[in-house]
């Protein structure tokens, strides 16, 4: 997943992008559907969106879920910019995929 992205921002960036997954997902929450196969789903997605957990697929995923809950395109456009972005250093994604310390060990023999 480290791939994806050039870095897991921190700081200020980092709190930008915390801040934008929250906006996401309370526009995940907000308007409940009828269908409870959706409610549940785009809570899956809220839920995985607010760990940052697999942000690139829960991203994509929070796009028609939006769509389907008829909020106005430009919100429901929202996530793909967490698809370009990443998920930032507080997240879950920085935890498992994210900044690694490499060690150069000397040979064995010399």
């Amino acid at each position: 997943m480290q791939r994806l992205f050039v870095m897991f921002p921190d700081r200020g960036p980092g709190a930008g992008l915390l801040w934008l997954r929250l906006c996401v997902v309370a526009a995940l929450c907000v308007r409940p559907s009828d269908a409870g196969w959706l409610t549940a789903a785009c809570l899956l997605v809220a839920l995985s969106l607010l760990l940052g957990v697999l942000t690139p697929l829960s991203a994509l995923l929070a796009v028609p879920c939006l769509f389907w809950q008829s909020v106005p395109w430009a919100l429901a456009l929202l996530p793909l910019a967490l698809l370009a972005l990443g998920p930032g250093a507080y997240s879950l994604d920085a935890r498992l995929f994210g900044r690694r310390v490499l060690e150069r060990r000397s040979p064995p023999f010399g």
